[in-house]
């Protein structure tokens, strides 16, 4: 980095006449007729006068410094591999809620192709509902505590990309990086005789798959009660917006458990409502959307979860107690 030192003044002049594209480097040079050393720092393009030292070694040490210093800061510009795919998955899914949220007719779409995959969490759903409709998703390490399942090729998967958490460090807030999450239907497809056993691990990992269709409305239903979430009819004379947000939620809440495969259409009260918003306040009405309707999801999980347990507490034999002689 450090140029031949000792140049003249006159080579000093023509590297400060060069563009500052050109010559990039810490140049020092010796003035003969004054015996003053000069260092001159074009390294990214930075200054453009040099410096004045009485002594070589004066001026030898402070371009090492410099140029210690600019190689330092070069290190912290780098960007990792790992934070360069995090970005760039980050930037897929904006891209997703931008498109999808350009006109009313996309944003429907966008809600039909989210919701079967809403309870994966905002970002990650974007990132699944361009998957064609595939569902039940896991990692590849969710997948293989099967053991049915632990000679299944995945790199032969497409799989798709989401954020994932890294493995935790003690003491440490989770972390998160770029994983590929495979759907039931891929793994299903390119391995046909371990549907079975694809299914029976999808089921597994989903509560609300295996319950019955009363038990997921019940859950769904008390969620709703206990997040307040009210009908779009209650409230639309007080805030239709709101009213057109609450109608996008419940559906993507009970598409997400599988109570209802009707596509999602706005009816022609709502699109009137909506037809002079811009595209910026159709995605912030979608996302609310979708934040509720993660909410209602992971609440009613919650309560097939405890209605579960306690029916196995009911269930279990009381056992008697010995008489006392």
């Amino acid at each position: 980095m450090l140029n031949p030192i000792g140049l003249s003044m006159q080579e000093m002049g023509r590297v400060m006449a060069s563009p500052a594209t050109m010559d990039q480097g810490i140049y020092l040079a010796h003035d003969l007729d004054s015996n003053q050393y000069f260092v001159l720092d074009r390294l990214n393009n930075s200054d453009q006068q040099p410096f004045e030292f009485e002594t070589f070694d004066e001026a030898y040490s402070f371009a090492k410094i410099r140029e210690r210093t600019t190689m330092e800061k070069q290190q912290e510009k780098k960007v990792s591999p790992a934070e360069i795919e995090r970005f760039a998955t980050s930037r897929k899914s904006q891209q997703i809620l931008k498109d999808g949220t350009k006109d009313i007719d996309s944003m429907e779409r966008l809600i039909n192709q989210v919701s079967p995959v809403i309870s994966y969490g905002r970002v990650n759903s974007l990132l699944l509902s361009q998957a064609h409709g595939e569902q039940d998703f896991m990692t590849r390490q969710a997948w293989t505590r099967s053991q049915d399942l632990q000679d299944v090729n995945f790199d032969q998967l497409k799989g798709v990309k989401v954020f994932v958490p890294n493995p935790k460090q003690p003491g440490q807030p989770v972390t998160f990086g770029v994983g590929k999450m495979y759907s039931a239907n891929e793994l299903a497809a390119k391995y046909p005789a371990k549907s079975p056993q694809v299914q029976a691990m999808a089921s597994q990992r989903n509560l609300m798959k295996q319950a019955s269709q009363n038990e997921r409305v019940g859950a769904m239903v008390g969620s709703l009660r206990e997040l307040q979430v009210p009908k779009p009819a209650w409230i639309w004379s007080k805030n239709q917006i709101h009213a057109i947000q609450t109608h996008i939620s419940r559906h993507m809440a009970f598409a997400s458990v599988g109570l209802t495969d009707t596509p999602f259409h706005f009816n022609q009260t709502e699109r009137q409502v909506m037809a002079n918003l811009k595209p910026d306040e159709l995605k912030e009405m979608f996302s609310k959307s979708m934040g509720l309707a993660s909410k209602i999801n992971r609440t009613a999980n919650r309560q097939l979860y405890q209605m579960k347990n306690q029916q196995r507490t009911i269930n279990q034999p009381v056992q008697a107690k010995p008489k006392e002689r």
